[in-house]
């Protein structure tokens, strides 16, 4: 059964809140975006196999569907992700969550077209100024960070944080902890997550 309703990222992130493990798996985070999530009510995940393998992940729009003839119609997406990244199960956990997070795009990210698509790849390659960037771009520039704030989750990461900038404990340790790649966590435990933290989810 699905629980319809106005879901925002600060909703997905209060199911993190509750989670009682600092390790968040993606299919966790998929469950509960089907369940509650208005609008997008199937996720589809699967592997392709690259002629270049580029460790890459794509989130994509599909068409309507429904449960049955008497419900709602839901619009399907779907995440093609390069199957080499099976192979780096932490770098495809985070790879697959960043774009899950596209759910929550406004009708002007969406690279929902063909032409759009195009658009942002050429951006993600240029890495364009701010000045210059679209909502797309700089929508996939955010699920960066808000996979960082799923996969690492704030009770958590404040408990290791202090450890972390004495030294105490490196950053490897941390991502053992989280099951996340190594290379995310200097900007998780950098004092800037806190301002991306309120900019997401406390000020929405």
């Amino acid at each position: 059964m699905r629980y319809l309703g106005v879901m925002l990222f600060k909703d997905l992130v209060a199911y993190v809140i509750k989670h009682d493990k600092p390790t968040v798996s993606f299919d966790f985070l998929r469950q509960k975006i089907n369940l509650h999530h208005t609008g997008v009510g199937s996720i589809i995940v699967w592997a392709v196999q690259y002629p270049t393998p580029n460790k890459q992940a794509f989130y994509k729009l599909l068409g309507t569907d429904r449960t049955s003839a008497y419900d709602e119609e839901f619009v399907e997406a779907e995440i093609r992700y390069c199957q080499e990244l099976d192979d780096h199960p932490r770098e495809r956990r985070y790879a697959l969550t960043k774009e899950l997070t596209h759910v929550f795009d406004l009708p002007n990210e969406r690279a929902d077209t063909k032409d759009k698509f195009k658009t942002l790849l050429r951006e993600i390659q240029n890495q364009p100024i701010p000045a210059d960037a679209s909502k797309m771009y700089q929508a996939d520039v955010n699920t960066r960070w808000k996979a960082a704030i799923l996969l690492c989750p704030k009770k958590f990461r404040d408990e290791y944080k202090s450890k972390y900038d004495s030294g105490d404990m490196e950053a490897y340790e941390i991502a053992e902890i989280f099951m996340v790649p190594e290379w995310i966590i200097p900007f998780v435990m950098d004092d800037y997550y806190e301002t991306i933290y309120q900019t997401f989810v406390t000020n929405i």
